[in-house]
């Protein structure tokens, strides 16, 4: 008699086991969306649930560890709630409050029937964007990883506000690319209900085409991605916006459909299945991987020509001669994005000054940052040792 939660062909088995030899990831994060956990219904499918809990126990069967960043609470609460609420519509918080106990509880009973432990990590921009909340989460999730559980992880959304927008991650696809790089995963497999990023809109054009391999995503790539759609809140171009964050980390990335059986097995074999985005670079070591997954979303800093090729060619600290202008707001020992004057992202860093502070002294010598400002904190604006090159 099988568990109410269970289905078995998603017991693993000596043959599908045997299939597991040759995979090349020993660490993967894997998202899963919203449409896959409900199926395209307005509730959390148990059977698609299920499926993927196969896999990723077969997986750790072949000795290969797994976090799962897992969108659906907002789905789950918005089912939960549905039947009480009349003409009240409660904030995104809420709806995400009430389901995140029934996801969790869900993953929890399927992984449970495998003999398989899961954690709950619930994480906000604001836990990564310091360096301490940074190590203690990347810790936290290495612990898990290494004593054998899975760790499900998903923004904290009921303290998430709205109105504090750069308190928040952003959407699960981008949380998970900051994942991948707490845990120094070797892949990030994005599953979603697509096979992957065509060149033009599927669902408007029956000839687009797959791209089955995409080395940088540029302006190009970007413009390829379509909106959102489902029910979930994220499209495309968030997983374009994550794929970039994981391969500058040396995360290999694959966004593919996780509707068709045993993709998830597929992708950590290697064949990559979907959209395979390879690692840009070597492992980084992991000062400059927080700086990668902390930057923020509120501004960045546009630099000229000359600066440019200082950071590039010859490895220098970007120095305030060298801004043009600070866009939007960003704090003093936040991480920022560094931009040459076509909007072409150069470089990410820790800024020295306060974008305020950026506005008053761009352009100017070093000598004269205590003169304009009264104060100085270091005649750079981004070091060298705090600068991750693009």
């Amino acid at each position: 008699m099988h568990h109410p939660f269970s289905f078995a062909h998603d017991r693993p088995n000596r043959s599908r086991r045997a299939t597991l030899s040759a995979m090349q990831y020993p660490r993967i994060v894997a998202k899963v969306g919203t449409s896959l956990l409900t199926a395209n219904s307005d509730r959390l499918d148990l059977e698609a649930m299920s499926r993927i809990v196969g896999q990723v126990v077969r997986l750790r069967a072949a000795g290969h560890q797994v976090a799962v960043v897992s969108s659906g609470a907002q789905a789950a609460g918005k089912h939960r709630l549905s039947r009480f609420l009349g003409d009240f519509t409660p904030s995104r918080q809420a709806f995400a409050s009430v389901g995140q106990s029934h996801l969790m509880q869900s993953w929890d009973e399927l992984f449970d029937w495998h003999d398989v432990v899961v954690a709950q990590v619930l994480l906000t921009r604001r836990d990564l964007s310091d360096r301490l909340g940074y190590l203690n989460a990347r810790n936290t999730l290495r612990d898990l990883l290494e004593a054998g559980t899975v760790p499900i992880v998903n923004e904290n959304d009921a303290v998430a506000l709205d109105q504090v927008l750069a308190t928040r991650i952003g959407e699960n696809d981008t949380l998970s690319a900051h994942v991948a790089n707490l845990v120094d995963a070797d892949l990030l497999v994005l599953l979603t209900d697509v096979e992957g990023l065509y060149d033009s809109d599927p669902r408007r054009n029956p000839g687009a085409k797959l791209l089955a391999r995409i080395d940088r995503v540029d302006t190009t790539i970007e413009a390829m991605a379509d909106g959102a759609h489902g029910p979930g809140r994220g499209g495309m171009i968030t997983k374009l916006t994550a794929a970039r964050i994981a391969t500058q980390a040396g995360v290999e990335v694959i966004i593919a459909n996780g509707q068709i059986p045993d993709t998830l097995i597929a992708a950590a074999e290697g064949r990559a299945p979907g959209t395979h985005f390879p690692a840009a670079s070597d492992r980084i070591e992991s000062r400059k991987r927080w700086i990668l997954g902390s930057i923020s979303p509120g501004g960045y800093i546009v630099i000229d020509a000359g600066a440019v090729a200082a950071l590039r060619e010859r490895g220098r600290s970007l120095l305030p001669a060298g801004v043009a202008e600070a866009r939007g707001e960003f704090a003093r020992g936040e991480s920022v994005e560094v931009r040459a004057p076509d909007g072409t992202r150069v470089a990410a860093g820790v800024t020295n000054y306060a974008s305020a502070e950026l506005q008053q002294i761009r352009g100017l010598r070093s000598d004269r940052i205590a003169e304009t400002l009264g104060y100085a904190y270091g005649d750079e604006v981004v070091h060298r040792d705090n600068l991750v090159l693009l």
